[in-house]
């Protein structure tokens, strides 16, 4: 067995060996850095059974969780690994930054030390002084790592109308927050991850052991330089093999030093303690790091805070709650209209004044183009809601045909720091169960937040089709706490805590970018706890909306109608205005 220890100078190290080091030489400019994590769900801690290391090797046996790949390095080194070539300039001259982040909406809702609030779909954010240049440095670079990116200009003197296909990603498609551009899309792009693209190639290479694609891509260009994350959901004793007996998932790693840095494997279970007011995760286990020189096990305990609040403790078999933690839901209603209302309810316990202090809640709808907002309908209701603030389409006037972007995002400051104490809380008094079936009386805090939305006109269905409603869907908003980032004044515990956090960490677009970050250290400037949907749902939430619709069937009807009523309101008008000159010229005849 693996034995665990709680070590300082292993948990820098540990930090120190998940940062990038990319050489200068162009020697060492292909060679890549590896990753590998492994997060079980059961109390499963590393031992010889289901981690076996030999040089230049690991295979990871029976695991019940989630698996994170995580690669770093150059361009070239990228490109080199799958037999490509690298574009000419691919460092270029350009600061700006390429974020792209894909989450398949049948993916389960990941845990930590995962984000959990990942919006489904496909996202791209660039973070650039010159949208415009980063663009043109950057785009065929994209384009070759994802695909789905459209990077042809239209010529001003040409004739012809340069054809492109409706569902690519086109630069005037990403729409303006900050200091990013960024679109969000919740079906796959044209061509997103062909079998051409770099970044499909490399995943392919990584699939082994896993019974399902990724959950989650997370790619980041900056530089010449790149980093990619790809999670998997991983499962042991769900499939028979040939005998008929349960398999074990096995994944092997290997140490490439044609294209390898360095290979970083670690497994790690959760634990959950609380102390008080406050929760932290836990998460042990043991780290092989694999170079040249063969591999070398480290051991770690890892303590953070979690970035997830505790949700309600409910029972297993009635769903009922026993304790009250934290959670939200939201809905649409009517579920049926041209004007809903998207209502969401948030729920805190006793101890949210404690553990919220110098803290703002943040509500993020993602809206697609069917829906949209008034913005100056929310500065109205900022008293009732919060602060507002509304990015992308909100012209009212627009069907969906018309829709240039996306869509759009809402945010709401819907509790500033101490608004414990004003009316946006309602208290009410609650009764926790323990398991032993011991009652106790305590208060909860209820937060509504209110939005009033729009929905645009949809495209009239087909001949032959009888329907006269379509469905509308949204994504539930992210619910999180934003607080500033802890400072650590010299406490070395606080400062490994911070780094050991930063192993796991992934940003979810598009929150991250509605906050700043420190232009030196390109490093968030405030740390993210997020509510989760109550009760826990297997995939992210979403709202559904029935929207009337045309039908092309009633064309005739609706052409015949309008030129019936036209023709009317132009003959009514023709014979007001007749009779008005006439009655001005009869009254003029008289006076004279």
């Amino acid at each position: 067995m693996l034995p665990l220890s709680i070590s300082a100078a292993v948990l820098v190290a540990l930090s120190a060996t998940a940062s990038v080091a990319v050489a200068s030489d162009a020697t060492s400019s292909s060679l890549l850095q590896h990753r590998h994590s492994f997060f079980s769900t059961l109390p499963v801690e590393p031992s010889d059974e289901n981690l076996k290391v030999s040089r230049h090797q690991v295979k990871v046996i029976g695991l019940t969780g989630f698996r994170e790949w995580e690669v770093k390095g150059s361009l070239h080194g990228l490109f080199h690994v799958v037999g490509k070539t690298a574009p000419g300039d691919s460092h270029g001259n350009d600061n700006g930054k390429v974020h792209v982040q894909w989450f398949d909406n049948k993916a389960p809702l990941l845990r930590p030390p995962f984000t959990p609030t990942y919006i489904p779909g496909f996202h791209l954010a660039i973070t650039s002084d010159n949208f415009e240049k980063t663009w043109k440095e950057n785009c065929h670079i994209v384009a070759d790592l994802i695909g789905s990116v459209d990077c042809r200009e239209i010529e001003a003197d040409a004739t012809t109308p340069l054809e492109r296909h409706p569902n690519t990603l086109r630069a005037e498609d990403l729409t303006a927050i900050h200091k990013h551009r960024y679109l969000h899309k919740t079906a796959d792009p044209a061509g997103f991850l062909s079998s051409s693209s770099v970044v499909s190639s490399l995943i392919s290479q990584q699939q082994a052991g896993s019974t399902s694609g990724p959950a989650l891509i997370d790619l980041v260009l900056h530089k010449g330089k790149v980093s990619l994350k790809v999670i998997w959901t991983a499962g042991s004793g769900n499939n028979n093999n040939k005998d008929g007996e349960k398999s074990q998932s096995t994944v092997e790693i290997l140490f490439n030093e044609k294209t390898d840095k360095v290979v970083e494997v670690g497994w790690f279970y959760r634990e959950i303690t609380e102390q008080e007011y406050s929760v932290y995760d836990h998460y042990l286990g043991a780290t092989v790091q694999l170079d040249s020189e063969g591999e070398t096990i480290n051991e770690a305990l890892i303590q953070t805070r979690s970035p997830v609040f505790p949700p309600h403790r409910r029972d297993f078999s009635t769903g009922n709650i026993r304790a009250y933690g934290h959670g939200y839901n939201s809905t649409m209603t009517p579920s049926q209209s041209f004007h809903p209302h998207s209502v969401t309810t948030i729920q805190s316990n006793p101890n949210i004044q404690e553990t919220t202090a110098g803290c703002d809640l943040h509500v993020l709808q993602v809206l697609p183009a069917g829906y949209f907002v008034d913005p100056f309908q929310l500065e109205g209701l900022a008293p009732e809601i919060g602060e507002s603030t509304v990015y992308g389409e909100t012209d009212l006037e627009k069907p969906v045909g018309v829709v240039t972007g996306w869509g759009s995002l809402v945010m709401v400051k819907a509790q500033p720091e101490d608004s414990i104490k004003t009316s946006k809380w309602t208290p009410s008094n609650i009764t926790n169960i323990d398991t032993k079936g011991i009652k106790t009386d305590s208060v909860s805090y209820t937060s509504v937040v209110d939005i009033p939305m729009h929905m645009r006109y949809q495209p009239p269905v087909e001949e032959g089709n009888p329907a006269t409603h379509v469905k509308v869907e949204a994504p539930w908003p992210i619910v999180a706490w934003v607080c500033p980032t802890a400072t650590h004044g010299g406490d070395e515990s606080a400062a490994l805590n911070v780094a050991a956090k930063k192993l796991f960490y992934i940003p979810a677009l598009p929150l991250s970018l509605l906050f700043p970050r420190d232009e030196k250290t390109d490093r968030e400037t405030v740390d993210f706890r997020f509510v989760l949907p109550d009760p826990i749902p297997k995939q992210f939430p979403v709202a559904k909306m029935s929207v009337p619709v045309g039908r092309l069937d009633d064309m005739n009807l609706v052409r015949t109608a309008t030129f019936v009523m036209a023709g009317a309101g132009t003959l009514a008008v023709a014979l007001a205005l007749v009779r008005t000159v006439a009655g001005r010229t009869s009254g003029k005849g008289k006076q004279d």
